[in-house]
């Protein structure tokens, strides 16, 4: 059986930039998951720079559209609010002005009607009697899925039963 020959620097610099072009023309990645990803690759940093450099002048990634498109699917898909959206992206280092971009992305009037499906589905699951407490449960729920206070107290008041 014949030995392989250690793969040249050059030789794995390319593999690892066809790998992620691959993987970025598939779905959509922000630099900080791509950059976890050289780390398979165990690459010098020069040569992790020169892949950087070359997937984002030729658009395979741009951190700006992957905040609007993760704003987007959190939104439609998680029922998320903007302050979870905005947590979430601070977390895989999206700039600020990204951030404010995608949250400006989403309607105000589906994220209150968001809100309000999100608040009437979790009230048909609570047994509490005590409305008081039962108001208090849907508010921390609410809250947790990263909708805003006033926004919350809103839709609570649009609710059915208003002893909510």
């Amino acid at each position: 059986m014949k030995k392989q020959a250690p793969r040249t620097t050059e030789q794995r610099t390319a593999a690892a930039l066809k790998s992620l072009a691959d993987k970025c023309s598939r779905k959509e990645y922000c630099t900080a998951d791509i950059r976890q990803k050289l780390e398979y690759w165990e690459l010098p940093e020069v040569e992790n720079a020169k892949i950087m450099q070359f997937l984002q002048e030729h658009h395979f990634i741009d951190d700006s559209r992957y905040a609007r498109n993760y704003a987007e699917d959190k939104f439609r898909f998680n029922h998320w609010g903007k302050q979870k959206i905005a947590l979430m992206l601070r977390q895989k280092g999206i700039s600020p002005d990204d951030i404010t971009e995608a949250l400006q992305a989403i309607p105000e009037d589906n994220y209150a009607e968001s809100c309000l499906a999100v608040l009437l589905q979790k009230q048909r699951t609570l047994d509490e009697t005590d409305p008081y407490k039962r108001k208090a449960k849907l508010i921390r729920f609410a809250l947790g899925k990263g909708f805003d206070f006033d926004t919350v107290q809103k839709c609570i008041d649009r609710l059915p039963e208003h002893d909510t």
